[in-house]
């Protein structure tokens, strides 16, 4: 691969594993606006440190792709793929997701907080690296990675000048959502189809049997696992948005439930009142201003 294809193409993998990062980064500048303690700077490191834990993660699931042939990790494109899909399934199910409550855990330092979200937003990020990695050799690892960390940098920037101009984040947010799943799509099949996993794979199996089923094999068994990973994936989707909406259903139902109880209490206390106010102005209208004498002094019988 020439060096400018590196270059490249590590870019474009860049800019697609981090787009949604972007708008965690986005976030995190509208919140140093209004905070003493999470700064620009702060916010730069955290995101680098976060960054190299997912690159060391990388080049470990790298390395052990090494004592493997190249071309069956090119399976591993099915990652991307599956991300995809994923990510459209949000798409046509979505869904209010509720952030992981110890992620606000008070007195954790800020540098730390964006290096943890940027490590837990990285899932993406290392399903695609390690099978990038592994169809390429060293010198061009290199490249990728001080591509990704300039662009790290870069990254940063693009995200302090988008809170910068909120229209330009209302289209991002607007339109780069439809686009991400089906670029997803095609950088899975870009490694799938750069790693030639299938047609070594077939050879593989036509050798070791007379009839030569391999694609038949490849092909049933690919269309299997995406289906059932599909499958799984949708019905997540939907269990996440049935316990989504049952919370807010209950709790209608329990302010139903709680006002009755004081709708009576209230109603009760004003009959009660009139009551009273009538039985005084009565005694009141008898007794005149002997009334308060006559509570004081009980009869007594004989």
């Amino acid at each position: 691969m020439q060096f400018g294809q590196a270059v490249g193409t590590a870019a474009i993998t860049f800019v697609l594993t981090n787009i949604d990062d972007a708008f965690v980064l986005v976030t995190f500048f509208a919140e140093s606006a209004h905070s003493k303690s999470l700064t620009p700077l702060k916010i730069t490191i955290g995101q680098y440190i976060g960054f190299t834990i997912i690159i060391v993660i990388s080049l470990i699931g790298f390395g052990v792709s090494l004592v493997l042939p190249s071309e069956p990790i090119g399976f591993l494109g099915l990652l991307p793929i599956l991300l995809g899909f994923w990510k459209l399934l949000d798409l046509l199910l979505p869904s209010e997701e509720e952030e992981p409550e110890n992620l606000r855990v008070e007195g954790i330092k800020s540098i730390l907080k964006v290096a943890f979200i940027t490590l837990l937003n990285g899932g993406d990020n290392i399903g695609t690296y390690v099978p990038l990695f592994s169809q390429v050799k060293g010198a061009e690892i290199a490249i990728y990675v001080v591509v990704f960390y300039i662009l790290v940098g870069v990254w940063c920037l693009v995200g302090y000048l988008i809170i910068k101009q909120r229209h330009v984040l209302y289209a991002a947010q607007k339109y780069v959502g439809v686009l991400i799943p089906f670029l997803y799509l095609g950088l899975g099949i870009y490694i799938v189809v750069e790693s030639d996993c299938y047609p070594w794979s077939i050879e593989r199996i036509d050798g070791a049997v007379a009839n030569h089923p391999g694609r038949a094999i490849l092909a049933s068994t690919t269309v299997f696992l995406l289906l059932v990973s599909i499958g799984i994936m949708t019905w997540v989707k939907l269990l996440k948005r049935r316990k989504a909406i049952s919370p807010t259903t209950d709790a209608q139902a329990d302010r139903v439930e709680n006002a009755l109880p004081a709708t009576e209490v209230v109603v009760d206390d004003s009959h009660t009142q009139q009551s009273i106010q009538q039985g005084t102005m009565l005694r009141t209208e008898q007794g005149g201003n002997d009334l308060p004498a006559a509570i004081n002094n009980p009869p007594t019988h004989t």
